[in-house]
This record gives structure tokens, sequence and C-alpha cells, in this order.
């Protein structure tokens, strides 16, 4: 691991967060989100409902830091591999599908916890030492800015933009948004018709991305 200012009190919390995140991923595997249980996750992780809250407000919560690790892993693989632009937009939405297909209930949920919150949720932080844990050996990785699910998107469709694969004029903004809207509109759809959703999500996003080219 890559030389740090962490505080083994950091490093001890990070390791436990991470831990109740592999455990409930472990959990997802095998059942539906709504089946598993606080309860389930702290016997995994042998630790107690009031320290798995300290961590997490909601079960649910858990889920938001699942897709916050899941884009910041994404956006540093990005970096490595030096992919930008429409291509990185891409491969983006394959990562999410296969991401979805992994835990098939993660998406639903998320998006039935998105539309009943009574406020916006703000995403689970990713501190310094979690990124230490994830990438112990990269320094660039650690130094890398976390970016949600849409800035990621953005970042990238600015760069299609600034290298003219994308040709017709839009704000990034709206074009993120149409985005996101075909993403949860085809997991919806997936599931309602019980169809793949890596192939319909990769075919509707091809669509709305080739309406911009």
């Amino acid at each position: 691991m890559a030389k740090l200012d962490i505080s083994l009190r950091e490093r001890k919390s990070a390791k436990l967060k991470l831990l109740i995140l592999d455990k409930t991923k472990q959990q997802l595997q095998k059942r539906n989100f709504n089946d598993i249980h606080v309860s389930d996750i702290c016997k995994e992780v042998g630790i107690s409902k009031v320290t798995f809250f300290r961590y997490f407000p909601q079960k649910e919560d858990v889920l938001l830091y699942l897709l916050r690790v899941w884009a910041f892993r994404t956006s540093v693989h990005l970096n490595e591999q030096q992919i930008k632009g429409l291509k990185a937009v891409n491969y983006i939405f394959d990562q999410y599908a296969d991401l979805c297909q992994k835990h098939p209930s993660l998406m639903q949920h998320l998006i039935k916890y998105y539309a009943v919150a009574d406020t916006v949720l703000k995403p689970i932080s990713i501190k310094k030492a979690e990124k230490a844990l994830l990438f112990p050996n990269s320094e660039e990785a650690i130094k890398q800015e976390i970016l949600s699910f849409d800035k990621l998107l953005e970042k990238h469709l600015l760069e299609a933009i600034f290298n003219t694969e994308i040709t017709k004029s839009s704000h990034v903004e709206d074009m993120v948004s149409m985005l996101l809207t075909t993403t949860y509109g085809s997991i919806l759809v997936s599931k309602l018709r019980q169809l793949p959703l890596k192939g319909l999500l990769k075919k509707n996003i091809t669509s709305v991305l080739n309406s911009y080219m």
C-alpha cells in the first residue's frame, strides 16, 4: 500500500466500511435485496447494528456506496488505460450493465430508493483511506477525483464534443439527463418484459448517442 498520511483509526474504519460492502455484495448474489436484513450483514461482518448505522444510516445507503465505489473503480480504469470520449462512454455503460446483471435487484431497489426519498440523496463519501485499500499500489488512483455516475458521463461527453465525435449542438447536461433517463427506463423495461438488460441497454444507449452524431 502506498505510504500516506492515514491514521490507524482511519484505516480500520475504511476496512470495516469496505467489509460491510463486500458482505452485502455476497448476500446480493444469493438473495433479493428486500430479503437481506441488516442483522444478516452485521452477523457476517461481526458488528452491531449501531456500528452498521454509524456508517450507513439506511440499509439502502450501502447500495449508494456500492455504486460510488463502482464509479470510482471505473474512472480509475479509464484513466489508466487512457480511454476517452465516446469510447469511454460506451465502456461505462458496458460496465454498468455488467454490474446490474451481476446484482439483478441492485438498480431496481436504488431506483425505488431515489423515488421515495423526501430529499435528494447524498452520495456516501469515499475517503483517502478507502481509496488506498481499493488501489494499494497506485498513488495516482488515490489522488484521483471521485466522480459520480452522471459526472463521469459528463466528463467523457465533453471530451467527445471537444474531439468532434459529437457534432450536433446540445447542452451536455441535457445529454446526461437523456442517457440517465434511457438507463433507468431500460432497467424497468428489462424487468417488466423479462429481456436481457445488457443487450437492451446497449441498443438504447447507442440509439441516443447516434442522435448526437
